[in-house]
């Protein structure tokens, strides 16, 4: 158990790290710069067990609001949080409670890699929906624009190259869990899951 829990902190660490370097790897375009993030962030929440991955993204979040440089374009502090695109960085918590909740009232009742599948994709669609909405009704708190002007600039630009991210984080995930043993579609849907707890 204590070994399980050294492990769980520091592979939630370990994420923390790579969210935060996934949102350093950005492009510019317009208000919202694309970066490797929202690939770091469905990665993580993939691999990770509901516990921590609210624990990691919480952790990202707090370290970003303390003023450590962990958002995009090398951010960090409230003012982030609290600006035009803070509501995508508030949605990344919202998406992990949400993929947190899915797994609980489902994981346990599948078996079969196929079944674990399908349920990732769902989740990955999940994550996206939760960011994209979070974000896009706070870039309309802060900048007071509609909801359709704030779609243009948030969300349609981003579509495409979401989409690819979001496989790629699918099939990255995929051998990751086989690695840390969690691999949960090898195993009966019966069987205790030593990794369940935080």
């Amino acid at each position: 158990m204590y070994n399980s829990r050294i492990k769980s902190i520091v592979l939630c660490g370990l994420c923390i790290a790579l969210i935060a370097v996934g949102a350093a790897i950005q492009l510019p375009l317009g208000p919202i710069p694309f970066t490797l993030q929202t690939f770091m962030l469905t990665f993580v929440l993939l691999i990770l067990t509901p516990a921590e991955a609210l624990a990691c993204v919480g952790g990202y979040l707090v370290l970003g609001a303390v003023g450590l440089p962990v958002f995009a374009g090398f951010k960090g502090g409230i003012g982030a949080l609290l600006g035009p695109t803070g509501g995508f960085l508030l949605g990344f918590f919202l998406a992990a409670g949400v993929v947190s909740l899915i797994r609980i009232l489902i994981e346990r009742r599948l078996t079969g890699m196929k079944a674990f599948v399908a349920l990732d994709l769902l989740l990955v669609v999940v994550i996206n929906l939760v960011t994209y909405a979070m974000g896009t009704w706070w870039f309309t708190v802060a900048t007071g624009t509609t909801v359709i002007a704030a779609l243009v600039a948030c969300v349609i630009p981003f579509l495409l190259p979401d989409i690819v991210k979001a496989v790629a984080a699918l099939v990255c995930a995929q051998p990751v869990r086989v690695a840390l043993g969690r691999a949960k579609w090898t195993r009966p849907a019966t069987e205790p899951d030593a990794e369940s707890t935080f």
